[in-house]
């Protein structure tokens, strides 16, 4: 029996749902290639009624984790900037990361694939952009994003 990882576990589901995302976060900057821990699994989605609904159904389907998120209004996901579901690792549903937009991080987003699991993610461009925060995981996480996009241009 194959077991998948979390990252394309929580993906899987979202695809089979139809949902509306792109990785952001910890995750995203360690599928464009860095080595770095992450406990929270971020996830910038289309701020709707409905789309939050197929995000919540996706993880709900995900298994006792996130269970929590039967519980959760999708209503009350699509207007806050952040909904936490879950523990190790947390699943972060973003309506924007810090001034990124879905819209715009779909746009440009580049497709991994991940135990047979397509999965969109945010350029490094717009990782970087979104990471402007001030904090310093989120600093250090910029500059391993300008050395990756510097090796990936030579």
């Amino acid at each position: 029996m194959s077991r998948r990882t979390v990252l394309a576990e929580v993906c899987a589901g979202l695809n089979e749902h139809r949902a509306r995302y792109a990785v952001v976060g910890g995750f995203a900057v360690q599928l464009w290639g860095s080595v770095r821990a992450s406990n929270d699994l971020e996830v910038l989605i289309e701020a709707t009624r409905d789309n939050a609904r197929q995000v919540l159904d996706a993880l709900e389907q995900a298994g006792d984790r996130w269970g929590l998120a039967r519980d959760v209004s999708a209503e009350g996901v699509a207007s806050l900037p952040a909904t936490v579901l879950g523990d190790r690792p947390r699943v972060a549903i973003l309506t924007v990361a810090f001034r990124l937009q879905y819209a715009e991080a779909a746009r440009d987003a580049t497709v991994f694939e991940v135990d047979g699991v397509k999965i969109p993610t945010a350029s490094i461009e717009h990782l970087i952009a979104s990471k402007q925060t001030g904090r310093l995981r989120d600093a250090a996480d910029v500059e391993e994003l300008l050395d990756i996009r510097r090796l990936r241009s030579d």
